[in-house]
């Protein structure tokens, strides 16, 4: 970015900043700064081609902020908000990125995520898989699976089923077989549950690429689809990105559901506490170590809204024979490299340089298996396994309960 100086009493309008001040639920007040530097402190991207959380505030503070906005380092940045939680003042530096990012024109947004977000609007999920493709991928699931679950069933569109199960597109478009943990687990919890042919979508891109406006009208369909089928409970699949979305979206557009959402991880833990899985976890052998989501662990966290940070533990705790933490962790635990969008805006050559403290993070636990309970960190990890050629392999918190329990 080009210094020059400033006319403090000149400083032109300032729409981005102007929206940042009249947020209710997701206000960031710039003015706070200190320029103290914690931010820079703990952020992954700090460095890279010049990205400095702290520049940000000052070049919108300053009248700069189409700079801002032109800067492909705001589709770099992971979204983790270290760098807001670490903040003595508050200032929620990650609402100035999603902002900065809406005020692009949606053809210059670099990668897939502003595509995505159409798709989602335009098809009901990211992957464009139709109705009919999608209902064919279950029964298929299901019949597989009876094999080794007999009398499993995959209800679709029960009316008034005490669940409404969202789904990431990306297992049925690349993992179907990982659909058999997620029935295998609802049926030996003996729930009440329902998947919908429509509006099943566990994702929500629309809050990376900065389009609030489809990130609203998604939502809202969403809710339609759950109250239609009148389902007293949303359970969130292993998406951090797209319950945060959820339900810090509900209080952003004032969405008010006739139902509660709630993490599958946080419905894992309840089951479990009530015996309702015999579960053997020598099934589990290697040692695995855990990963906290940044938007199901801190984010929610920091926003008061239900987290996944101590659940996660009590399911890892009875399903794995052997688990170690990774440091640091829980709320102050570092991205997968992968959030924020940043899987798909096309720079990976800068995920898999500040993803090196991720793999370091990894490296020292001395585990086979990373737990990513989200789709996103899953593909995240993966990614950095693969380039920096490491033994471990990421996996799904539903594929060790699974794996764990005994029919």
């Amino acid at each position: 970015m080009v210094n020059k100086s400033i006319e403090l009493d000149r400083i032109p309008e300032t729409p981005l900043k102007d929206q940042l001040m009249r947020e209710s639920a997701w206000k960031a007040n710039l003015d706070d700064c200190m320029v103290c530097g914690k931010c820079l402190s703990v952020c992954p991207l700090a460095g890279y081609e010049g990205f400095d959380p702290r520049q940000l505030v000052r070049l919108v503070l300053l009248g700069r902020e189409q700079e801002v906005i032109d800067f492909d380092g705001i589709f770099q940045c992971t979204g983790c908000d270290r760098c807001t939680y670490v903040c003595p003042m508050g200032v929620k530096i990650g609402n100035l990125i999603t902002r900065a990012r809406g005020m692009r024109p949606n053809d210059k947004k670099p990668g897939k995520a502003q595509l995505t977000c159409e798709l989602h609007r335009d098809k009901g999920n990211n992957m464009q898989i139709v109705t009919e493709e999608w209902l064919e991928t279950l029964d298929w699931m299901r019949e597989e699976l009876e094999d080794d679950v007999p009398g499993v069933t995959v209800p679709i569109d029960k009316q008034g089923a005490e669940f409404f199960a969202t789904i990431n597109s990306k297992l049925p478009q690349y993992h179907p077989d990982e659909l058999q943990d997620i029935f295998k687990v609802f049926h030996a919890a003996k729930a009440d549950w329902t998947m919908p042919s429509i509006w099943w979508e566990g994702t929500n891109y629309c809050m990376f690429s900065g389009d609030l406006e489809t990130w609203e009208r998604t939502l809202r369909m969403q809710v339609a689809r759950v109250e239609e089928l009148g389902c007293k409970v949303m359970a969130y699949t292993e998406c951090g990105h797209g319950y945060y979305a959820t339900v810090a979206g509900y209080e952003k557009f004032n969405i008010r559901p006739k139902f509660e959402v709630t993490h599958v991880v946080s419905l894992y833990a309840r089951w479990i506490r009530e015996g309702r899985f015999k579960l053997d976890p020598s099934r589990n052998p290697d040692l695995c170590t855990l990963h906290d989501p940044c938007n199901a662990a801190r984010k929610a966290k920091m926003n008061g809204y239900p987290d996944i940070i101590d659940d996660a533990r009590y399911v890892m705790d009875a399903v794995c024979s052997q688990w170690v933490e990774s440091w640091p962790n829980r709320e102050n635990n570092i991205c997968c490299s992968g959030g924020g969008g940043a899987l798909i805006s096309g720079f990976k050559n800068a995920r898999m340089e500040y993803g090196k403290t991720k793999v370091e993070q990894l490296d020292r636990t001395g585990a086979k298996l990373v737990c990513t309970p989200c789709v996103n960190c899953y593909d995240g990890i993966g990614d950095l396994a693969q380039h920096y050629k490491r033994p471990w392999k990421p996996i799904h918190l539903w594929r060790l309960l699974a794996r764990a329990i005994v029919i």
